[in-house]
């Protein structure tokens, strides 16, 4: 283990483990949902949904989400939802894949597993385009309440609460009258932080997320005590994911952005609003984590004081560690890491119950060269022998 690896386990060495009652086990998870629905035949359409928002001239914001879904199953139907703002301009994965649409507007390809793999078993897969990317208006605000109000609209929506359109401008409404209303959110660096920011919310009718090498507050992405600790500003980040029109017509929002994250270092109310494992009180979801512990795009310290704080207020959670860096475990535990994924979405989305209550956390102790050497334990940091 690298003399970094073993600080940073010395420093999380406070943090406890809450046993959950989903399966952690590589062994085929035969006894929950199964591919038994059609990828080639699923419905695939946009809602445009109305986050309360409005963009600096006065305009509400509507955000897209693209979902695919099971045309067998007209009710009760759980979603996993990624929300990004990546879908257009960046890509996901390792292949930097994009959301593809036909010629009237449909998804046709989503990034990542995520449809292919869970649509077949029953569930919805949503991708939200975060305000002021891809197909939706508004401004980007790094992790503010845009980024996070429009996820957090598709849950309402998704149970309810919000109004869907159509169309991104239209009146005609559109209810997911289709769903259970239980949802997981996941996803990877600014996605998985999205993820933390919505359950930081406590809305109702999240059950879950699996947040992926993602920050757990802001300023601890950016500086460290006072010092620069990432090159650029957070305003750099906003113009590299945001639209053209967003561009032009959130000129304000940048400066609010400049403002309040100064290159001074101080602590300011903009970067507390970024604090997510400071409002751990209100999250009521579940929470699967997954980090590198030689991250140096998202540090480590970001899923260590998040972690801490889920375990103050008695949330349910479980964590995969490796000696990689910013990585998703698709990429380098594939079929284990699918599995326990599906297990976790089967257990808090559609209530299945599974027979082995197996470790509830799992840390690789081996450097990236020589593959996974596993250490499964039922709390982290485990116990001293």
């Amino acid at each position: 283990m690298t003399r970094l690896s073993t600080l940073l386990t010395v420093l999380i060495a406070g943090l406890a483990m809450v046993l959950v009652p989903a399966s952690a086990g590589a062994a085929p998870h035969d006894g929950g949902s199964q591919p038994t629905y059609s990828y080639a035949n699923a419905i695939r359409e946009t809602a445009w949904v109305d986050t309360g928002l409005k963009d600096p001239s006065g305009k509400a914001v509507r955000v897209a989400a693209d979902i695919i879904r099971p045309s067998e199953l007209t009710s009760g139907v759980p979603v996993i939802m990624d929300a990004s703002p990546y879908y257009a301009c960046c890509g996901r994965g390792n292949e930097s894949q994009l959301k593809t649409y036909d010629s009237a507007g449909r998804p046709v390809q989503f990034p990542l597993y995520y449809d292919n793999y869970f649509v077949p078993r029953g569930y919805a897969i949503v991708l939200v385009d975060l305000a002021g990317t891809n197909r939706s208006n508004g401004c980007v605000d790094i992790g503010g309440p845009s980024d996070i109000g429009s996820a957090k609209a598709v849950v309402d929506w998704l149970n309810g609460r919000a109004t869907g359109y159509t169309t991104a401008t239209g009146s005609t409404t559109v209810k997911a009258t289709w769903t259970s209303g239980n949802v997981g959110m996941i996803g990877k660096s600014w996605d998985g932080t999205i993820a933390n920011g919505v359950a930081a919310t406590g809305v109702a009718g999240l059950k879950t997320i699996v947040p992926i090498s993602a920050i757990s507050s802001w300023y601890d992405y950016y500086r460290a005590n006072g010092a620069d600790l990432t090159a650029g500003q957070p305003s750099g980040l906003s113009t590299l994911v945001e639209t053209s029109a967003a561009q032009n017509g959130c000129r304000s929002v940048q400066s609010a952005i400049d403002a309040g994250s100064p290159t001074n270092g101080n602590y300011t109310s903009w970067w507390d609003q970024r604090n997510y494992y400071a409002q751990a009180a209100n999250v009521h979801a579940s929470v699967f984590v997954a980090h590198g512990m030689e991250d140096d795009n998202v540090k480590p310290i970001n899923f260590g004081q998040w972690w801490d704080a889920l375990a103050a207020h008695g949330v349910e959670r479980k964590i995969w560690l490796s000696q990689t860096s910013h990585v998703d475990p698709f990429d380098y535990r594939r079929a284990a890491w699918v599995d326990t994924l599906h297990q976790w979405f089967d257990h808090y989305l559609m209530g299945v119950t599974t027979a082995s209550r197996t470790a509830r956390s799992s840390a690789s102790n081996a450097p990236r060269t020589t593959g996974w050497t596993r250490r499964a334990t039922r709390r982290w940091p485990p116990r001293r022998r």
